[in-house]
């Protein structure tokens, strides 16, 4: 989040060719003061969808806090429950000082409504709720703030926090188990469609997977905006290249590493699985990953283009296809296997089978995986389930590799 510093509240934003100016309120008189900034954010994202705007729309923002300059020291921790709330940033935000409480205000502005076919015959507003798992899942909020609870009371019990770029955006969270010489490395990349979350956030999902003997390492990377998703994945690609190199430091096997991801890091893992390593570094080997398990994940990111995300996203029509998993060749040699919840969107799903069939159709070793009654959030806590199929398939492919 980037402050600018005003005495009144952001100013209502000019609208023209019949755009809709909405003016919405969040308040949260909490005494905790990050439990208030949360609890405001949410209040203001539900009245923006009750006056038919959403987080994309904020065109202004303030934020009235009663000590301003203990947001600021903290800006990190706030920006994570901001785009935790909200779904990311939208331009400058002006800070003030409140003495009733947290109060954030939003001046937004919606674009008339657009019936025109965008993409596969869907409109805009069909595309926003396809891809809008928080639309289709009252409890998210819920979700998300244990996610934040369990995860960060896992990450408490990990072996080292490695560092692969300039900031707290580029570490490594990673996990060793006990009594195990020299385990196979399964590396788990969080989602947050590129724009919201941290490594500890569903850290937590992958404490069965150290009890079974892998070493386990979460992965951060830049925020969208200011990041790019060509900058991500070339990120990940650094933090995987210092995971193979950094093996004998802390005991782990590099010729046995595999990758997993949920929502945008299901995007990312398909993109780890496209990488050409050898191109990247000579001292890298080709099948550097020798398994995938993309969950919930976008392999086509071209109806992305046309939703609301793309004000943080920033795709061109180019950049969606250079980005696009299932245009890529698959270069790791091991098993695939793509989740999906049963109860996700119709588009989720798709997106799942096309990859599946693409690279299936190309001899690539590949299989689908539905998990009956799990939606976008549910469906990556089942690697914590040492019942459920997803984490079965995890270990088989880490052991076997």
């Amino acid at each position: 989040m980037e402050f600018d510093w005003f005495d009144t509240p952001a100013p209502m934003p000019v609208c023209t060719d019949g755009c809709n100016p909405v003016n919405a309120e969040g308040r949260s008189s909490a005494q905790d003061a990050k439990t208030a900034f949360l609890e405001a954010a949410r209040s203001l994202g539900r009245d923006l969808v009750a006056k038919g705007a959403a987080p994309p729309h904020i065109r202004h923002l303030s934020v009235a806090v009663p000590d301003p300059s203990a947001l600021q020291r903290d800006i990190v921790d706030y920006d994570l429950l901001y785009r935790e709330a909200l779904g990311g940033t939208f331009g400058k935000v002006a800070l003030m000082t409140s003495d009733q409480g947290t109060i954030l205000q939003a001046a937004a502005v919606v674009p008339p409504k657009d019936t025109a076919p965008k993409y596969r015959g869907m409109d805009s507003a069909t595309l926003n709720f396809q891809y809008s798992p928080r639309a289709t899942v009252p409890e998210a909020p819920e979700i998300m703030a244990s996610w934040r609870i369990d995860g960060a009371e896992f990450q408490k019990t990990r072996t080292a926090e490695l560092t692969y770029g300039p900031d707290e955006k580029h570490r490594i969270d990673l996990y060793m188990p006990d009594g195990v010489s020299n385990p196979p490395l399964h590396i788990f990349i969080h989602g947050g469609y590129w724009q919201a979350a941290d490594k500890r956030d569903n850290g937590h999902c992958c404490r069965e997977l150290v009890k079974a003997g892998l070493a386990v390492a979460t992965l951060n990377y830049p925020l969208c905006p200011p990041a790019t998703i060509r900058a991500i994945v070339a990120d990940c690609q650094d933090a995987i290249a210092l995971l193979y190199r950094d093996a004998s430091k802390y005991g782990y096997d590099p010729a046995h590493i595999t990758v997993s991801g949920h929502s945008a890091g299901g995007h990312l893992t398909a993109m780890m699985a496209a990488t050409d390593w050898t191109h990247l570094s000579s001292d890298l080997p080709s099948d550097l990953i020798k398994g995938s398990i993309p969950i919930s994940g976008l392999f086509e990111l071209e109806p992305l283009r046309h939703t609301g995300l793309n004000t943080a996203l920033r795709l061109t029509e180019e950049e969606a296809e250079d980005l696009s998993p299932v245009y890529h060749d698959i270069r790791s040699p091991g098993p695939i296997v793509a989740v999906v919840g049963g109860a996700e969107s119709d588009e989720f799903k798709r997106q799942s089978h096309e990859y599946v069939h693409a690279f299936g159709a190309r001899g690539a070793h590949i299989r689908y995986l539905e998990l009956p009654n799990l939606n976008h959030f549910t469906v990556v806590t089942a690697l914590a389930d040492v019942e459920s199929d997803l984490y079965k398939f995890v270990v088989e492919i880490a052991r076997k590799t």
